[in-house]
């Protein structure tokens, strides 16, 4: 096979799944449903069956179907782990330092605070108060940094907006290094008394309280990272 067979054969891949994905999240094809005969496919597209079957590899790496031998491929439900994971090995593996991960969490974790602030129903509030404990009672540095990373979840959920949480999964490796880093510093006292102070204007539901003090508290987590004194 020529090179030039082989871009066209990869373009003719890509357009195919492209068409087939949009039908899939347009809900031409819902969640649990079969897709059509491969022959049926490969009629519609023009294509080759061997197109099909490539363009159904890269849909099910996306996470969209499942495919298993002798039986027509079938949509799976919605789901974001995929994308987690890939988005996170892919920030994990860049030239990210710890210090830019702050320049993010800045303006994304304030918002989620306030949110949050606005939002928090009582169970919110408890499940807060929770993440604090655990992380009081945490007996290593692995399970101090969970806990830690248990809270700013739990902070993203009283948003109401799954979207928070998602993101902030997708950043879970470059958290972990950064609060292993900061707690050896700083110690858990320091990073209870800033989630303290969070909570605290959450459970009055200040939004600009909220704002505030998480502002504070990644303000101590950058001097710490950049070792310097209070």
């Amino acid at each position: 096979m020529s090179k030039a067979t082989k871009v066209r054969k990869v373009n003719l891949v890509q357009e195919v799944a492209a068409r087939i994905r949009e039908q899939i999240l347009g809900g031409a094809f819902p969640p649990g449903s079969r897709l059509p005969p491969e022959g049926r496919l490969s009629e519609s597209f023009g294509v080759s069956r061997t197109v099909v079957r490539e363009a159904m590899r890269t849909l099910r790496a996306q996470g969209l179907v499942e495919v298993s031998q002798g039986r027509r491929p079938w949509v799976k439900p919605a789901d974001t782990q995929a994308a987690v994971e890939t988005l996170g090995a892919l920030l994990a593996r860049g030239e990210n330092s710890l210090l830019r991960l702050v320049e993010v969490r800045r303006p994304l974790e304030t918002e989620i605070a306030s949110l949050a602030a606005e939002r928090a129903a009582p169970g919110d509030v408890a499940a807060l108060e929770e993440a604090i404990r655990e992380m009081l009672s945490a007996g290593s540095m692995e399970a101090r940094v969970e806990a830690d990373l248990r809270f700013h979840d739990r902070l993203a959920a009283a948003t109401g907006n799954p979207v928070f949480q998602i993101l902030l999964a997708t950043m879970a490796e470059l958290m972990h290094r950064s609060r292993r880093q900061t707690l050896a510093r700083s110690g858990v006292d320091a990073a209870v008394e800033g989630h303290r102070a969070v909570l605290a204007a959450v459970a009055r539901h200040d939004p600009q309280a909220a704002r505030q003090t998480m502002l504070d508290h990644l303000a101590k987590a950058e001097r710490d990272l950049r070792g310097e004194s209070p």
